[in-house]
Order: C-alpha cells, then sequence, then structure tokens
C-alpha cells in the first residue's frame, strides 16, 4: 500500500467532497460522512470527508461525531462480536444446533439449523416479516416471547444450508441466543463485554431519544409510518422500532468516528496485532472466511464477482455490510485499508438507485488513489 502523501491526500480529499455534494444534489441523500483509515508503519493515517446537515430541520453540519442510524449494521458490529465472545468463552459453538443455543424442545424442521447457518444467511429462515404490526401494540415484556414464538412457528423457506437469503429473522433469532445464553439482553451484553472494554461506547450506541431532547447533531430518516414521529433518535427499522429499539439485526446508532474505530480494531485483530475487542484473533479469522459458494462469511459480507458495493479495488479477501438507512464498511484485510460511508439515503424516499450507484464510485475514488491505480486531480 502507498504511504499518503499529505499533499495528493488532499487533493483526494477535494475529489471525494466533489463526488458527495454530486450526489447530494442529485437527492441520494441529505447526509453523509466518509471516512477511511490506512495503516502504515506507526499506526493508521485517517481521513474524514462529510458533506450535508444534521438535525430535525438540517440546522447544523455533518462532521465525523455526528450520529448516524446504522441499520444492519448492527449485525457485523453488535450481535457477531457478542456471539464471537460466548464463543470464545466456550457458552456457544459455531455448529451447536439450534435447540440447544435456545435451550428449548424444537420440532424436527429445525434440525439442521445450526449457529454458522444464522450468521451466514443460510439457516432457511426468511429474509424479512413484518412482526411490527402485531408488535407496537404488545405489552414490552411479552415482546420477546412473543416474537421468538412467532419465528418458530414459521415454516422454513428453504431447506437449510441450500441457499443463501439475507435474514433479518436470523439475525433477531441470534439477538435471542445472546439473552438466552447471557442472562442479559443484546445491548447491555454487547455494552458490558464489547463496547466498553473497546471504549466506543460513547461513539456506538443502542439509543431512544425522549420527546423533547435535543436533536442536534443526529441525522434524520424520515418519519414513523404509524406513530407519524421523525425518526431521528428512533431507529429507521420498523420491527426493532416496536421491539423498543434493541434488536439481534438493527437499532444501533453512531458516527464515523466510532465505525471506524471499530473496523479499525477488527483489522488490528484480524492481524493479531493489539486490539482492544475482547475477542480472539481466532475466531475472527474464521468468522471471514467464505461460506460455500455464496458471497458470505459468519458475519460479513463478501465481495461480489460483479457488481459489488466494495467498487473494483477492494481485494477478494475483504470484508464489510450495508445497512438500509445507507450506511456500510469494508475492510481489505490485505491492503490493510477501512473505508466507511454514512448516510441517511431513506430520508430521500425509497429508490436504491442513487445509493446503489454512489458506494461502489466512491470506494473506486478512494481506493483507485490509495493503490496507485488513481491519480485525484491536481
Amino acid at each position: 500500500m502507498k504511504k499518503v502523501d499529505e499533499q495528493r491526500l488532499d487533493r483526494l480529499h477535494k475529489e471525494v467532497k466533489k463526488n458527495l455534494q454530486k450526489y447530494l444534489g442529485r437527492g441520494v441523500f441529505s447526509a453523509a460522512s466518509l471516512a477511511f483509515a490506512v495503516h502504515e508503519k506507526n499506526g493508521y493515517a485517517d481521513c474524514f470527508i462529510n458533506a450535508g446537515a444534521s438535525g430535525e430541520k438540517e440546522e447544523g453540519k455533518v462532521d465525523q461525531e455526528t450520529i448516524f442510524d446504522l441499520a444492519s449494521l448492527t449485525k457485523p458490529l453488535v450481535t457477531l462480536p457478542s456471539i464471537l465472545h460466548l464463543i470464545d468463552e466456550g457458552k456457544v459453538s459455531w455448529n451447536e444446533p439450534l435447540d440447544s443455543l435456545l435451550e428449548k424442545s424444537l420440532e424436527e424442521r429445525f434440525k439442521q439449523v445450526e449457529l454458522y447457518t444464522l450468521l451466514s444467511h443460510c439457516s432457511g429462515f426468511r429474509g424479512h416479516r413484518n412482526f411490527w404490526k402485531h408488535l407496537k401494540s404488545i405489552e414490552s415484556e411479552r415482546k420477546d416471547d412473543w416474537l421468538l414464538h412467532e419465528i418458530l412457528e414459521d415454516k422454513l423457506a428453504y431447506k437449510t444450508g441450500s441457499r443463501h437469503i439475507y435474514s433479518d429473522v436470523g439475525y433477531l433469532l441470534l439477538g435471542a441466543v445472546v439473552r438466552v445464553k447471557s442472562g442479559l439482553d443484546l445491548d447491555e451484553y454487547w455494552k458490558s463485554y464489547i463496547a466498553g472494554p473497546a471504549d466506543l461506547g460513547k461513539k456506538l450506541f443502542f439509543r431512544q431519544l425522549k420527546e423533547g431532547s435535543s436533536r442536534k447533531g443526529w441525522v434524520s430518516t424520515g418519519y414513523c409510518s404509524w406513530s407519524k414521529r421523525p425518526l431521528i433518535g428512533l431507529v429507521h427499522d420498523d420491527n426493532c422500532r416496536a421491539l423498543g429499539g434493541v434488536a439481534g439485526h438493527a437499532g444501533l446508532f453512531g458516527s464515523s468516528e466510532g465505525v471506524l474505530e471499530f473496523c479499525k480494531q477488527f483489522l488490528d485483530l484480524y492481524h493479531h496485532r493489539r486490539s482492544n475487542l475482547p475477542l480472539s484473533s481466532e475466531s475472527l479469522r474464521r468468522a471471514t472466511v467464505r461460506v460455500g459458494k455464496s458471497d458470505w462469511s459468519c458475519g460479513f459480507s463478501l465481495p461480489a464477482a460483479s457488481g459489488s458495493s466494495s467498487g473494483t479495488h477492494f481485494s477478494e479477501k475483504s470484508i464489510g455490510h450495508l445497512g438500509f438507512t445507507g450506511v456500510s464498511f469494508w475492510i481489505d484485510v490485505d491492503k490493510q485499508v477501512v473505508v466507511t460511508l454514512l448516510t441517511n439515503r431513506v430520508r430521500q424516499g425509497e429508490d436504491m438507485r442513487g445509493i446503489r450507484e454512489a458506494r461502489p464510485a466512491l470506494h473506486d475514488v478512494v481506493m483507485g488513489y490509495l493503490t496507485g491505480k488513481k491519480n485525484p486531480p491536481a
């Protein structure tokens, strides 16, 4: 990897800023923060490029401390490391069957569902269900039990292990596994055993802003479909919101600084360097291995052969993840580069064509420069 040169870095910064402003002007999002980090001999060289506005009335400028709804980044940043910690503690294992994970008797159709199949989206469970329509009227103390019952009453959508279908339902179950095996709710376990030791609790967190609280520095993702409340400090995902803001598939909020730091800790752990994450390198490395011929490992998305959101310059061994609100990260473990992109593309509507164009284009600008395959304009 080329050493980061300050003059060329400044030109790259301007090129990325120009591209962010282009997509901002086209209405792809109203707020964005792109960050990247390159590991060098003496540590990391970090860079943050921001565009757009935060706040309910878009009164504040976006910076690296602005809070975004991280949506499905909850899966690799919360649920996965919590499961890995349980594995390291000997409380669960990769091939442990679902009945043992949930400590309850299950029907025969779930016999082949094991921990790794839930992590890698090949368990057989459906991708998504609108649980929120019933959850929003169920008492808080009954929500978890009702949800687990509903999931386990459903038929599998396909034979376990035969396909890979991205599944929020599978990660809802993983959140239940953490609760059963630890005796703590997912957010409590993650805060105590992952975010706390990693000193990330002020930059990444589960939070529901109370009515009347300041929304300065938070990014809006629209309005709640049933309460019509502004979704600023309230999670965008309907199922997670109906559950109270914490779930295995969504609910995490955080800043560009926080996501970049977590990814750097992942990268350090992968390379057996000192990391504040209280996980073993062996468990993390296993979680990055491709499962079958899919574009998934046990917790991460992997670059597709064509049309990847990572663009064209990330190596084959890169790991990443996307979130529905318009957020993502990619970690190139070979080139030792992290690129994160946080936006609120859902604020502008349901059309995903803009963000699907923006992600690989922005990644190519950054990685093209960092790998020496493209020079930013002088």
